[in-house]
């Protein structure tokens, strides 16, 4: 750690006419996304900022002024040519008409009434609010991905607390890089990057006593994610009336399981109830 000077021998330092900071990174050179991240990379947890609204808090903004539209949209067609499952996803653009009465009827012990426990417990069902035409197959994906969101949190058994968001991130992460082409996978994961490696990069700064946890989980999102089909195209509406291991089963979701997430997420949290 003290031969700097050997580290060192391949970093040298660009001469440039720029009176500002520039980059051959767009990501750096956003300012208000260097701030997000140093902020929420590096942040202790506490009552007065809650996890949930980080995203929200400047990296969404960042992430959708960076976006090049036509090139995704140019991504997405060129993937439908030799991806017959995206395809087939993509072209019947599937949204479901969610609301709180949408889940109410399942019946105890499926995967619906599970989620229906779920909002009668306080939380609402994501983008429950009039269904909207895609104008793109960009919107779908965008939409969709956020509709299945809450699904997801169950179906990979990760808890509806801080860290059980750990499960959908890195779910999510590896198994769109695992069924789509590595450019429009790479395009469609750019938040789950940033958002998803910001709690393990806390965990191991300030809550070391949850740390093996904390990596575990990421372990097993990855291993869910790699292993399994396409669980982002799973139209989980089919199998709401089955229960979760059954459903599981259907959409071709391995090595999931129900994990206690809540003490840790207590400890990393900073509650100190």
């Amino acid at each position: 750690m003290d031969n700097l000077d050997y580290l060192l021998t391949r970093v040298k330092t660009p001469e440039t006419s720029s009176s500002v900071l520039i980059s051959s990174s767009p990501f750096l050179n956003h300012a208000g996304l260097r701030d997000w991240v140093a902020t929420h990379y590096l942040r202790k947890n506490g009552p007065d900022r809650g996890n949930e609204g980080d995203t929200a808090d400047g990296l969404i903004p960042a992430l959708n002024s960076m976006t090049d539209v036509p090139k995704i949209e140019r991504l997405i067609e060129e993937e439908r040519e030799k991806n017959p499952a995206f395809r087939d996803w993509v072209d019947e653009a599937y949204i479901a008409p969610h609301s709180a009465e949408f889940f109410k009827g399942y019946p105890e012990g499926s995967f619906g009434h599970r989620y229906w426990s779920v909002i009668d417990g306080g939380y609402q069902p994501n983008l429950a609010r009039e269904m909207i035409v895609p104008k793109s197959r960009y919107e779908f994906i965008r939409f969709r991905f956020g509709q299945i969101h809450d699904f997801e949190h169950l179906i990979a058994g990760g808890g509806f607390n801080t860290l059980g968001e750990l499960m959908p991130y890195f779910v999510r992460l590896s198994n769109v890089h695992r069924h789509l082409s590595p450019e429009l996978a790479g395009e469609l994961t750019r938040f789950y990057v940033l958002g998803g490696y910001r709690f393990p990069v806390r965990a191991g700064l300030h809550y070391p006593q949850i740390y093996t946890t904390v990596l575990e989980l990421q372990m097993r999102g990855i291993r869910i994610g790699l292993e399994s089909d396409p669980i982002f195209m799973a139209k989980f509406e089919d199998v709401l009336h089955l229960p979760l291991p059954e459903a599981r089963a259907a959409l071709g979701v391995r090595h999931a399981e129900d994990l206690d997430t809540e003490e840790a997420s207590r400890i990393f949290d900073d509650r100190g109830d």
